[in-house]
């Protein structure tokens, strides 16, 4: 009886720590937890940003990194779910965790907690194979893996041999489609026309709210037609929100409007829910050397390209040896 109890907690710990790592795993895979590196992240300077957003950015920047880390969470799930390979995927998931847990606590992530917790669970579902897989570090004959039970009544057995793994993969599939659909399966948008990283010039009215314009960044990664935005002011403040374009001429690409939303300037330790301090609509007009014409709400500024800000977007990828660019 206390054998059985014992592999039932096995099992429910188990399933547990699974659904949590498809959670964090497909969130991964199709880029929702990081997000990508974008254009309106170009005019937030390094001492502005919390530990947690240079891991978010870091991580964001490299979208193989991240699905990468997504993957070895999943697969570890699907380990977990399947008897026979359930210590596998203890000793990936307890792995994985292990580096979860140390990145968020030198981050300050949050979810020090949860991470940690998730990482323990992995090292309590692998001890029944802790012996075996110190054999097998030490080259030793390993055995059969160690897997129990919950109940040996011959009817609970044939049954759960074919529902278990037919669960496991509804479970797995299921969670899969439900994220990758949520998600448009990782895709952004059509990338806006205005999209870019600018400098104010000094011709028009460059205020807004009472502040003068100094830079403006337009993301370039849309969902569901908004995408982020970001402005730093001439007395080196900044304020990002959102946008969302609404073409004036459905053919036209050169000019429309946006529809921003912006939050209030970083000050401080600021949340990510937070309300919105201004909400107008601006016309935009794109010249032919690229120039765009933000005008409304009072404001008539032209906006020039910065490619000094936006560097790092612009930077290719070389294999060949060449002199190391560390700015």
């Amino acid at each position: 009886m206390l054998r059985s109890a014992l592999w039932a907690a096995h099992w429910v710990l188990r399933i547990w720590l699974a659904g949590y790592l498809l959670i964090y795993g497909w969130s991964k895979v199709y880029l929702v937890q990081m997000g990508y590196a974008d254009f309106s992240d170009a005019l937030v300077q390094y001492g502005e940003m919390s530990p947690m957003g240079v891991l978010w950015r870091f991580m964001a920047f490299s979208p193989t990194v991240q699905v990468l880390a997504g993957l070895a969470e999943v697969l570890a799930a699907v380990l977990l779910l399947f008897r026979r390979t359930v210590w596998l995927g203890a000793l990936l998931a307890a792995v994985d965790m292990s580096v979860v847990f140390l990145l968020n606590l030198t981050f300050d992530v949050p979810v020090k907690q949860l991470s940690g917790l998730m990482a323990v669970a992995g090292i309590v579902l692998l001890a029944p194979n802790l012996i075996r897989l110190g054999r097998f570090l030490l080259g030793l004959p390993t055995g059969r893996p160690v897997h129990g039970r919950i109940s040996s009544h011959r009817i609970v057995v044939a049954v759960t041999k074919w529902t278990s793994p037919a669960l496991a993969l509804l479970l797995i599939i299921g969670s899969g489609v439900a994220f990758g659909l949520r998600a448009n399966w990782g895709q952004p948008d059509p990338v806006p026309a205005v999209a870019g990283v600018y400098r104010a010039t000094d011709s028009g009215s460059r205020t807004l709210e009472g502040a003068e314009i100094s830079q403006v960044a337009f993301g370039q990664n849309a969902f569901d037609g908004r995408a982020r935005l970001s402005i730093r002011y001439a007395d080196g403040s900044f304020q990002d929100g959102r946008y969302t374009v609404s073409a004036a001429d459905p053919g036209a690409d050169d000019s429309g409007r946006l529809d921003v939303t912006l939050f209030p300037k970083l000050d401080g330790d600021q949340g990510l829910v937070r309300d919105p301090v201004l909400e107008t609509s601006l016309d935009y007009a794109i010249d032919s050397s690229g120039q765009v014409r933000l005008t409304g709400d009072g404001l008539d500024v032209t906006l020039v390209s910065d490619p000094e800000r936006r560097y790092l977007f612009d930077r290719e990828f070389s294999w060949e040896p060449s002199e190391p660019i560390n700015r």
